[in-house]
């Protein structure tokens, strides 16, 4: 049955049904669906002179009373509340804009806090990488059915690759695509969005060898021929879980005797960070590290430029501008030099 075209006279919830259904094209999260409608309806029962939200029409949006909503709603929740509901309401604002429902978004005279600054939390010890991926290809001591060659499969996915642990755990065996030598993941981030990921020769190597690995354990209804086979499993051959990932990772950081180096909430996602920040300090292309992170935002990725200014400015002193302008200065300094030093006492009667 064809949808009720939209008019200014139109039911708020007929026009934040449509504006779900023109979403749910973009295969978003049910969480998402829902946080946008949870901040949708909050502030719509707050909008000023309305008694039900049954009653607001789409006409009733207006600026005036969205600000008053808006101060209402910013009294008693977080920062980060607020902005997720301004973002659900532009959303809505600019589908109701695109549609011809209304001329214009009232949303840019909205204000809302600004997003606060915050450092990437990485691991900042050097060889922390190194000590994860060693203790991870021994056998974990305290594992009833200790599987070296899987747990380093996963170590090694997060540290040089830096994927989220749902895109990890999300992996198939068809995930990983191309010719040997030049391979990539292929990753479903935020969104469904599809990226590729390469990975090097040493990925390659340590992945191949757990899939060697496994097929020998032959897991039942482990079909490793099939595209849409778990890449990374259990010991029952079953798809990782996001929690037995984090205990995984968290047991390799206690067994490295890493654990107490990793920043605190940011168990995988360390990893995450860790990879970002040392790829930057290594010359990596903050674009180019924006497609491999799979951030919709330059701006996300530009936070870890502020993590890596020790590197950053080690590029900058070596540039060859510097040493020109270091030879003005030393130039100007020797100048300087001359015009102080003191004449010699001309002898008398010269």
């Amino acid at each position: 049955m064809p949808r009720r075209r939209l008019c200014p006279d139109s039911p708020f919830e007929e026009a934040v049904a449509a504006w779900m259904t023109d979403l749910g094209a973009a295969q978003p999260s049910p969480h998402t669906l829902a946080g946008y409608r949870r901040d949708l309806v909050g502030i719509a029962r707050r909008l000023a002179e309305i008694e039900s939200v049954d009653e607001l029409r789409v006409a009733d949006l207006d600026r005036s009373a969205l600000r008053a909503a808006f101060a209402s709603w910013a009294a008693d929740h977080a920062a980060a509340s607020v902005r997720r509901a301004h973002s659900a309401w532009s959303g809505l604002f600019d589908f109701l804009v695109a549609e011809g429902v209304l001329d214009g978004s009232v949303m840019a005279a909205i204000p809302k806090p600004k997003t606060p600054t915050t450092l990437p939390r990485s691991i900042r010890s050097r060889d922390a990488v190194g000590r994860l991926l060693a203790t991870a290809a021994v056998p974990d001591p305290r594992a009833r059915h200790p599987w070296p060659a899987r747990d380093l499969a996963v170590a090694a996915t997060f540290c040089v690759t830096g994927i989220r642990e749902a895109e990890a755990v999300g992996l198939d065996v068809g995930s990983l695509q191309g010719e040997p030598g030049a391979r990539r993941l292929e990753v479903f981030g935020k969104g469904r969005k599809q990226r590729p990921v390469p990975i090097d020769a040493s990925l390659e190597t340590v992945l191949d060898r757990y899939l060697d690995e496994r097929r020998d354990r032959s897991l039942p209804g482990d079909d490793l021929d099939h595209p849409a086979t778990p890449l990374l499993v259990d010991v029952r051959g079953r798809r990782l879980s996001v929690d037995q990932v984090r205990y995984l990772v968290e047991r390799l950081y206690v067994r490295a005797g890493i654990r107490s180096q990793v920043p605190p909430g940011a168990l995988v996602h360390a990893l995450r960070h860790t990879f970002a920040t040392s790829a930057l300090e290594a010359g990596a292309d903050v674009v180019e590290l924006q497609e491999l992170l799979g951030h919709a935002s330059l701006e996300t990725t530009r936070r870890y430029l502020s993590a890596t200014a020790q590197g950053l400015r080690h590029v900058i002193s070596g540039h060859p501008s510097q040493s020109a302008v270091r030879a003005v200065l030393d130039s100007v300094a020797d100048t300087s030099s001359a015009r102080e030093r003191p004449r010699p006492l001309s002898p008398p009667g010269s």
